[in-house]
């Protein structure tokens, strides 16, 4: 569910969204994973070990991902989200997603070309205290990334999950408050999530987690949606947040160019228009 930028309050990240499931699962079904050789680096195949683990212990399974070459126009034709319409409650996944129009801020630190969130619907259905509970239980207690360090960004109804968010540290001078209207015309997530275009036209409330960084720049680490639909927690962004050590766009390009070519040639599909813009290439006629 969930990834931005993560520069500031830049374009949202990968929250497990809902969605009318109008992309599939493609040609190549279950079996369409991304292998770990598709992460940056070793730290991040820990954070994502890390997560199963946690979700595992709470009694969450997991589903495969929707593939990452989706064969269809939008976002050149990469997957750009989680599908939360495929979740079901107990469930989660690991869904490698990519932004075309990210290419545009790949000169700030923490800017990737591929990234992995992980979604899922908590227990009982649309219960949003339990996901915020979870997402900070993992944050802050597992982790041990310092409460003063994070920032939450969302609507006045996020007024009524203080008393959560203060059993973490987490205080109401640490939330900034965004116009529900404005949110939702920009549609990128902190506040409203509803991407023009978007094939699944999610539409949703949602409020972001935000981890500032040595440097004062703040990188999102999760999104939550605030009706219950789901949370997501990007493995890359926290595994910076962990570290403090921003990562960089040509860092990500190896792992890019192989999680596409590996998720094409699985689907037997051709080579997508967003594998070449992202890595700045002729794409062949």
């Amino acid at each position: 569910m969930f990834r931005r930028t993560f520069v500031g309050l830049a374009v949202t990240s990968g929250l497990a969204l809902a969605s009318l499931g109008l992309i599939g699962r493609s040609k190549a079904g279950p079996s369409d994973r991304v292998e770990g050789e598709s992460y940056i680096n070793s730290q991040s195949i820990q954070m994502r070990e890390e997560l199963i683990d946690y979700f595992k212990s709470y009694g969450y399974h997991s589903i495969h991902p929707l593939p990452l070459v989706t064969g269809v126009e939008f976002n050149g034709g990469l997957e750009y989200d989680d599908d939360a319409s495929q979740i079901g409650s107990n469930q989660y996944c690991i869904q490698a997603s990519a932004r075309v129009d990210d290419i545009n801020e790949k000169s700030k630190p923490g800017t990737l070309p591929l990234f992995h969130v992980s979604a899922l619907r908590p227990h009982g259905g649309i219960r949003p205290n339990q996901s915020i509970d979870l997402s900070l239980k993992f944050i802050v207690d597992q982790l041990g990334l310092a409460p003063s360090q994070l920032r939450v960004t969302g609507t006045n109804r996020l007024v009524a999950h203080l008393p959560l968010l203060e059993k973490y540290g987490i205080q109401e001078s640490q939330i900034r408050f965004v116009d529900l209207n404005d949110a939702r015309a920009a549609g990128k997530g902190s506040g409203y999530f509803e991407p023009k275009g978007h094939p699944r036209s999610p539409s949703l409330e949602t409020y972001s987690i935000e981890y500032v960084m040595p440097n004062g720049q703040e990188i999102e680490i999760a999104e939550i949606g605030l009706d219950g639909t789901g949370l997501g927690l990007g493995i890359e962004r926290l595994t910076m947040a962990r570290h403090n050590q921003l990562l960089s766009w040509n860092q990500g390009l190896k792992s890019f160019r192989d999680a596409v070519q590996a998720s094409a040639k699985r689907q037997d599909l051709p080579l997508p228009r967003g594998y070449y813009e992202i890595l700045e290439l002729s794409q062949p006629a």
